[in-house]
């Protein structure tokens, strides 16, 4: 009779253990930035691209302190890192990048509203771009894409459109993280 009441006590512990783990793993699961791409079924490389991706930790909303555009996925993730440049080593900041099936117009309208604080500018009608940290931002100019906090929209191209068709725009946030 002892052991049999030492189980139930054992069981009951472990299935409140159980019940408070998955409602952690559910709370933490609902904090990520934004959902990982689904791969379509037919994709060419389905496989290599689906093992990457599963590999992919997503930071959390308040790591990346800058909205994921809604019903959004990623279709891309860079860590920090750093690079070379004329023998000057950098830390470069972190990137995500977003794909979604509405138009660029609507998403940088979203941007905008979601963003005020941030400089702002349509380049060349290709790309609108978002920046904080400094007066001017040139795109183009590697050191600065990768170590200033930018957010770049443009249409989407094939990389987004294989990864989810019918995506019209991409979204590349390059962040600083919210520790």
């Amino acid at each position: 009779m002892k052991n049999l009441t030492k189980n139930n006590s054992l069981m009951i512990r472990i299935g409140l253990i159980m019940t408070v783990l998955v409602a952690v793993l559910t709370a933490l699961a609902a904090e990520l930035f934004a959902p990982k791409v689904d791969l379509p079924k037919k994709m060419e490389n389905r496989d290599m691209w689906a093992n990457m991706i599963k590999n992919w930790i997503v930071p959390g909303k308040e790591e990346v302190g800058i909205p994921a555009y809604p019903g959004s996925v990623i279709v891309a993730l860079k860590d920090t890192g750093w690079m070379e440049v004329n023998g000057e080593k950098m830390d470069t900041l972190p990137a995500i990048t977003l794909a979604t099936e509405d138009e660029l117009a609507k998403v940088t309208a979203f941007y905008k509203e979601k963003l005020a604080d941030w400089k702002y500018k349509n380049q060349m009608n290709m790309f609108d771009i978002f920046w904080t940290g400094k007066d001017e931002f040139n795109n183009m100019d590697i050191t600065e894409a990768a170590t200033i906090p930018n957010l770049i929209i443009m249409g989407a191209f094939s990389a987004q459109t294989d990864f989810l068709p019918g995506a019209k725009t991409a979204i590349t946030i390059v962040y600083k993280p919210v520790k």
